[in-house]
């Protein structure tokens, strides 16, 4: 009877201890779904006040986007930054966007995105080496598709605006209309541009343990806040793993240029220690001891370093048959930053492959990714190397040969005329 009573007692508490979580979760969603209803009906709030000449023959996905933002919040509407025109939108610059944003207008003036179109356009124009003549170097693509897809489409975020001249388009990260402030910090804006077989820092990322960390918990963490709630949270409670932005944005900063060690050409930038002491005490120690962070930052830069070398000897050796006239000439030097793809000979092009293999093992290694800055990147670059010397070699054999050829054909003619 005791044992049945106990049984009895024992379910009638863990059914109480039911049904008061049973209310308690049924509490937190419905706090949720009046939480989002709230936000719903702001948004559709700001819609309604919007003008109607804002509103018809507009993309409803530009209005209902705008009216989640931090800009229909404070009342910047439409005209604030296309002008009064609904029929005759200006398309914002990088200026517009200064105008409430002056600080990450001014840092961003000093970064590399600023001038990624300038850049591109560092020739005012090239020739070929069938007289043909191209203004920039991504228009020597062939313009309507692999132009826009091989170049235009990113160096944009340094977009030069036409009316003045301004650089910079803030849309490239931010999106068109909402500005998301979530999605800005995710990893996977950067992706967009950031990544491919020559640069690949999302995929080195990624494949991080870093990235490991990103991919499998990155949806649980709180990316939320203005820059000032959002950094502060990263001293008392950062997030699990260092993101993009949390390297080379910090504080919220627009200039890109932090935490980068090395030139786009693999050089060593000038204030290499204040950069690595830099990214150290902003990301590393976070999560990591001082000499843990410095002693695999210097693992990279010996990547970075003896990549480097083996690229340096192989310029050498292209520049040593250009000279020779060994191969014919292109539209440009292919030891550029960034040579011209589709117009290359053959040796050409398997120097074009040490090149693009160094920057993945450089960028591999300074992204803690073992597979791209070894086996993608190391490894793709031994290869490569070794195709490039051997037709270095037969260039130089064939020349040899045609060479004797020659002096036994004018022997022979000697002889002959005797």
């Amino acid at each position: 009877m005791l044992k049945v009573n106990s049984k009895l007692k024992n379910l009638g508490i863990m059914l109480v201890f039911i049904l008061l979580l049973s209310t308690l979760l049924v509490g937190c969603e419905n706090a949720s779904s009046e939480s989002k209803n709230e936000s719903k009906d702001e948004s559709s709030e700001f819609v309604t006040k919007l003008a109607t000449e804002w509103k018809d023959d507009q993309p409803i996905g530009a209005v209902t986007q705008w009216s989640r933002s931090k800009h229909a919040e404070v009342g910047t509407t439409c005209s604030d930054c296309h002008g009064d025109d609904p029929s005759n939108l200006s398309i914002p610059s990088a200026a517009t966007c200064a105008q409430c944003h002056t600080e990450q207008y001014d840092d961003f003036n000093m970064s590399t995105h600023s001038t990624a179109v300038v850049h591109a356009m560092s020739k005012d124009s090239a020739t070929y080496f069938d007289g043909r003549e191209v203004d920039y170097k991504w228009q020597s693509y062939p313009e309507g598709g692999p132009d826009k897809w091989g170049c235009v489409n990113c160096h944009s975020v340094g977009k030069i605006h036409e009316e003045t001249e301004v650089l910079g388009d803030c849309s490239a990260c931010h999106g068109n209309h909402e500005f998301s402030l979530i999605q800005a910090r995710n990893p996977d804006t950067c992706n967009g541009c950031h990544a491919g077989p020559g640069h690949p820092q999302y995929e080195s990322y990624v494949d991080s343990r870093h990235g490991v960390l990103w991919s499998s918990l990155g949806d649980q963490w709180d990316f939320s806040g203005s820059t000032e709630e959002f950094w502060e949270r990263q001293e008392e409670n950062p997030i699990g793993a260092p993101t993009c932005q949390t390297c080379h944005m910090p504080e919220g900063s627009h200039n890109t240029a932090h935490g980068q060690a090395h030139e786009l050409t693999g050089a060593r930038v000038d204030n290499y220690e204040e950069e690595i002491t830099f990214m150290v005490d902003n990301s590393c120690l976070r999560c990591h001891t001082d000499d843990f962070s410095r002693e695999w930052l210097g693992n990279a830069d010996n990547m970075a370093s003896v990549s480097s070398t083996r690229l340096k000897e192989a310029k050498e050796l292209l520049e040593g048959i250009k000279k020779d006239g060994l191969i014919r000439s292109t539209v440009e030097v292919v030891n550029n930053a960034h040579p011209i793809a589709g117009e290359l000979s053959a040796v050409e092009s398997y120097f074009f492959n040490v090149n693009m293999s160094t920057n993945r093992t450089r960028k591999g290694a300074y992204h803690m990714s073992e597979q791209w800055a070894g086996r993608q990147g190391w490894t793709d670059q031994s290869f490569a190397l070794m195709e490039f010397r051997s037709e270095v070699e037969r260039l130089r054999s064939d020349a040899e040969r045609d060479k004797k050829i020659k002096e036994l054909e004018e022997l022979i003619k000697l002889s002959e005329d005797k």
